[in-house]
């Protein structure tokens, strides 16, 4: 609870700073922070959408070269208990 009333506390002071009540105004040096900052969060947001990209890929053929081998898997033990009850005749 302490820490929602802190954030809140927070939240209040840095809005007006940023529109220059009391102290002053921050908004220009907000804007540059921004300006600065923007470009390599999303090179960052970038590059971890294409890993999970990859990663996505690359699970999808994972998982489908594991349901071939369960298909042929199935396929060979159908085929024997076929030759077994044959043989049993």
């Amino acid at each position: 609870m302490l820490s929602v009333l802190f954030g809140l506390i927070g939240i209040v002071v840095g809005v007006l700073w940023l529109i220059g009540v009391g102290v002053g105004s921050a908004w220009n040096e907000f804007l540059m922070v921004l300006q600065g900052s923007l470009p390599p969060f999303f090179i960052l947001v970038g590059l971890v959408a294409l890993a999970a990209g990859i990663s996505s890929i690359k699970d999808k053929a994972s998982a489908k070269k594991e349901e071939e081998k369960l298909e042929e898997n199935s396929q060979e033990k159908s085929s024997e208990a076929t030759t077994e009850e044959k043989a049993s005749e």
